[in-house]
């Protein structure tokens, strides 16, 4: 009780450099921890565009220091070697143009090791409902949406992952072109997704299906 008085008492300029500071140090922390992680060339499981979120045995990085449609940052970062089993980008690729997203899907399948997986997460394009879609659109309404720059879908993502020569591509959650709904039981080991279906413990943003996702794994062939 007392400690939430403190905190109204707080004015909002200086709770906002509060946690700009703090932002600047985890991601900085992260920075470290995965140069010494590459240093000991372990195998590696990274989110990409991670933001706040983290999940155990992860090690999450930030645009700031990973844009991951930049070639030198991945060389920067990883020193030209393949130490990832597994990469998890959830709603990540929404924010890129697709020239950027194949770029970057291709420097994530050259730092894979064999039979290294993605799992990506994104807004769903073949979704049925025209709100979800005004909200989660191009330049959409919806939350963090103002700067989306497109729209995927099933087809679209698949096409990607493949010209940046994934294979085993599949649809785990989402509609198809017939806007019927795929959904099957994926599992966290391979990468955890706030926004879906088979989280009960996620976040409403206020629209229909706002807390779901389109997502889709690929695996880097031998």
């Amino acid at each position: 009780m007392v400690l939430s008085t403190i905190k109204q008492k707080i004015p909002v300029p200086l709770k906002v450099k509060v946690r700009q500071g703090i932002k600047f140090f985890k991601y900085h922390y992260r920075r470290i921890r995965i140069a010494f992680e590459v240093k000991q060339q372990k195998p590696l499981k990274i989110i990409v565009g991670a933001a706040e979120t983290f999940q155990p045995g992860w090690l999450s990085t930030n645009e700031q220091w990973l844009d991951i449609t930049s070639a030198q940052d991945w060389q920067v970062v990883f020193q030209g070697q393949q130490l990832l089993t597994h990469v998890v980008a959830e709603h990540v690729f929404e924010h890129l143009t697709p020239q950027q997203s194949l770029d970057a899907l291709t420097l994530i399948h050259q730092h894979l090791m064999s039979d290294g997986r993605i799992r990506i997460a994104v807004p769903d394009g073949y979704h049925p409902d025209p709100i979800y879609l005004k909200h989660v659109g191009i330049k959409g309404i919806g939350a963090d949406a103002a700067d989306h720059k497109q729209l995927l879908n099933c087809d679209r993502l698949f096409d990607l992952l493949s010209q940046a020569g994934f294979s085993g591509i599949e649809l785990i959650e989402g509609y198809d072109i017939n806007q019927e709904l795929m959904q099957k039981q994926w599992s966290a080991q391979d990468g955890f997704i706030h926004r879906s279906r088979q989280n009960p413990n996620n976040h409403v943003w206020g629209f229909v299906d706002a807390n779901t996702s389109l997502i889709v794994d690929a695996v880097r062939s031998a």
